[in-house]
């Protein structure tokens, strides 16, 4: 995990909500680290979630506290 906790929130929601997986979170947290660039933009580059849930959670990490 991340030490940012709405990073956290956002990790902890794609696994419970099964819309990664753990493999497919870790290696895009691999790719983060190296450029530096937000997880969910990454997950969709990768292919790992659609434009569609993009959104969505872009929605919803907007509201995490």
């Amino acid at each position: 995990m991340s030490t940012d906790p709405v990073q956290n929130k956002l990790e902890r929601y794609l696994l419970d909500s099964e819309i990664v997986s753990l493999k497919q979170l870790n290696l895009a947290k691999k790719f983060q680290k190296m450029r530096q660039g937000p997880l969910l933009i990454l997950l969709w580059q990768m292919s790992f979630i659609s434009l569609k849930q993009f959104g969505a959670l872009m929605d919803w990490s907007g509201q995490a506290p």
